[in-house]
């Protein structure tokens, strides 16, 4: 190499154990700029907040491993800001302005994670006791990386993680969606059916 030219960019989870070739088993597809970002973590601090951590550590949970705001598409198809945390038990989602914990679902209640093949942010969140959250995140991909490998240390069997262009999700217990995803010119089409 030139001492002109400038060094790859080193995958951000390759310190992690989770080499570039083997990151979402190559079944989905990522956006070149995707593997230059770094990690987040506990982006939010939601460790040095009193009040979340005094609810978290009620609830059993030790250490947040990752917090960052992401959009919840709730059952009538609009988007609300959440905070997303993952600690070392459990998956949380907060309201931003108040940080109140609206939701704490337990790992050994996660059933799976759906994504896409393609590059979209779309994630779902699958809980078969209760009911699923669909996601959008650009960083999904930390995401899934650090549910998974909590999730395993946690509970000591791996998570599933599905791919699948079309795939359904529960609104509640007796409504299921179905969404689907398709390649267009210059990104990815999405679309939401309320199933029957």
């Amino acid at each position: 190499m030139s001492a002109d030219a400038e060094p790859a960019q080193a995958n951000p989870l390759e310190g992690r154990g989770v080499p570039e070739k083997q990151l979402f088993m190559g079944k989905k597809e990522r956006r070149r700029s995707s593997s230059a970002k770094g990690l987040f973590g506990d982006g939010l601090k939601l460790e040095s907040n009193e009040e979340v951590m005094k609810v978290l550590t009620a609830a059993g949970d030790r250490k947040v491993l990752f917090s960052d705001e992401v959009m919840k598409v709730n059952k009538r198809l609009k988007t609300q800001k959440r905070v997303l945390a993952v600690t070392d038990q459990a998956v949380c989602s907060i309201t931003p302005s108040s940080l109140i914990v609206k939701r704490r679902i337990p790992f050994q209640e996660l059933g799976a994670i759906n994504l896409s093949c393609l590059t979209d942010n779309f994630f779902a969140l699958r809980v078969p006791s209760e009911y699923d959250y669909l996601m959008v995140s650009a960083r999904k991909t930390e995401i899934v990386v650090v549910v998974t490998e909590a999730y395993k240390k946690a509970i000591g069997r791996p998570l599933p993680v599905n791919f699948a262009n079309t795939f359904e999700y529960r609104i509640d217990e007796k409504k299921t969606r179905e969404i689907r995803f398709v390649e267009v010119e210059g990104g990815v089409s999405t679309q939401i059916f309320t199933k029957q």
